[in-house]
C-alpha cells in the first residue's frame, strides 16, 4: 500500500471587491463560495444564477463606516447595521426588491442626555452662591455659562512681608510673622549633618586615625613619610665592574660576560657574597623537525599516519562514494521527501 502523506497548505477562496464582482457578474458553481473582500460579505453559488442574482449569506450584524440607505436591499429583515465612524446603530424593519426601510436605534448615551436635560430644568431660575467664614464671596448661577467667585480672605493680623518664622492657627492660617534669631537655631551634633563627610569627624595630628596637616609650603612633613626604595638596573661587563657599582639593596646587575643577572640582597655592593643570582628556566628545545628560529610547519614537513590529510580530491571522492549508498529517505529531512508512490492529502490546517 502506498504511503499516505499529509501536506500543510493554505486554501484561498475566490474573492474580489464588491464593485468587481458586480461588474464581472459571474455564475458561481454549485456550492462555490464568493467573498467581497472590502465588505466581508459572502455568497454561495447554485450553478445557475449570476452574482447579482444571488442573496448574501445572512449576517445578523453588519459593521460599516457609513449609514444604510433605501438601496441597501440585499439583507434580511432584522439585520443590525453598525456605523463605526458615527457610532450609530440601525435595524432593517422592511425590504423589497426596490427599497429598504432602516430605523435608527436610540443609544444609552442619548437617553442619558434626555435625563440630564430634565435635571437642567431646575436651573431655569438663577441660584445665588456665597462663601462665608474665613473667606467671603458671592455670585449667581443659572447654568447658561461658567461663573467665577472672587474670594476675599479674612485678615488674620499677620504683617505683610518676607519672614522665616510664622505662627499658624488650628486652620493653618498664618496669624503671626517673625524673623529667625540665633536662639531659634538648635545645637546639632555631627551625626545630624548628612553632608559633612568623614573628615569632619577626625582630629588633626600624627596619631592613628588623625588627619595630617600640610605646612606653609603646601607639603606634608618628610618625617611623616616612609622612605621609598628605587631599584636600578646596571649592565656590567664582568664581576669586577659589578663589585665596583654604587648600588643599593634591590639593584640588579646584568653580567654581559655570563648572560646572567644578579640582585644585591644587602649592602655593601663590593662583597660578592651580597649578590644573588636570578635564576631562569633553561630551554632544552633547540629545533623542531630540523628547523630553528620562527618555525612554521606544513603538511609536507610531517608524515601522514593513520589519519590522512584533508584534500578537496579526497573529500569529493568520499562524498560521491558514500552518497551513492544512501536513499532519499536516509538523508536529513528525508521524511519530508515526496515520492511518486506517495498519496497526498491536502490539509488546510488551523488558523
Amino acid at each position: 500500500m502506498a504511503n499516505e502523506r499529509i501536506l500543510d497548505s493554505k486554501i484561498q477562496i475566490r474573492n474580489d471587491t464588491a464593485a468587481n464582482w458586480k461588474a464581472a457578474n459571474p455564475v458561481l458553481l454549485k456550492g462555490e463560495l464568493g467573498i467581497e473582500i472590502d465588505t466581508r460579505k459572502l455568497k454561495i453559488g447554485d450553478g445557475i444564477s449570476t452574482w447579482t442574482g444571488l442573496k448574501y449569506v445572512s449576517d445578523n450584524v453588519l459593521v460599516e463606516n457609513t449609514n444604510p440607505t433605501a438601496s441597501d436591499t440585499d439583507h434580511d429583515v432584522g439585520v443590525i447595521w453598525l456605523n463605526q465612524s458615527e457610532k450609530t446603530v440601525y435595524i432593517l424593519i422592511a425590504t423589497s426588491s426596490t427599497a429598504a426601510v432602516w430605523k435608527r436605534l436610540v443609544s444609552g448615551d442619548e437617553v442619558t442626555i434626555v435625563a440630564e436635560a430634565q435635571v437642567a430644568q431646575k436651573l431655569k431660575t438663577a441660584r445665588a452662591i456665597s462663601l462665608t467664614g474665613d473667606v467671603t464671596g458671592a455670585t449667581t448661577f443659572d447654568g447658561s455659562e461658567d461663573v467665577a467667585i472672587t474670594v476675599v480672605l479674612k485678615n488674620t493680623g499677620a504683617s505683610e512681608g518676607t519672614f522665616t518664622k510664622v505662627t499658624v492657627n488650628e486652620k493653618g492660617l498664618i496669624t503671626k510673622t517673625e524673623l529667625l534669631t540665633a536662639e531659634d537655631i538648635p545645637e546639632l551634633t555631627l551625626a545630624k549633618i548628612t553632608d559633612a563627610g568623614t573628615a569632619a569627624a577626625r582630629n588633626v595630628g600624627t596619631a592613628e586615625g588623625n588627619l595630617v596637616a600640610v605646612g606653609a609650603d603646601g607639603k606634608i612633613s618628610e618625617t611623616l613619610l616612609p622612605k621609598i626604595a628605587i631599584t636600578d638596573t646596571h649592565v656590567v661587563a664582568d664581576e669586577a665592574e659589578m663589585l665596583a657599582l654604587t648600588a643599593e639593596k634591590g639593584d640588579v646587575a646584568i653580567r654581559s660576560d655570563l648572560n646572567r643577572s644578579f640582585i644585591l640582597k644587602q649592602a655593601p655592593a663590593d662583597n660578592l657574597a651580597n649578590w644573588l643570582e636570578l635564576k631562569s628556566p633553561e630551554c632544552t628545545v633547540f629545533s623542531v623537525n630540523g628547523k630553528t628560529g620562527d618555525i612554521v610547519l606544513s603538511t609536507t614537513d610531517v608524515k601522514e599516519g593513520e589519519s590522512l590529510y584533508y584534500t578537496e580530491e579526497r573529500a569529493d571522492a568520499n562524498f560521491e562514494r558514500n552518497f551513492a549508498k544512501k536513499s532519499a529517505k536516509d538523508l536529513v529531512g528525508g521524511e519530508d521527501v515526496l515520492l511518486a508512490t506517495d498519496t497526498f492529502v491536502l490539509n488546510g490546517g488551523n488558523a
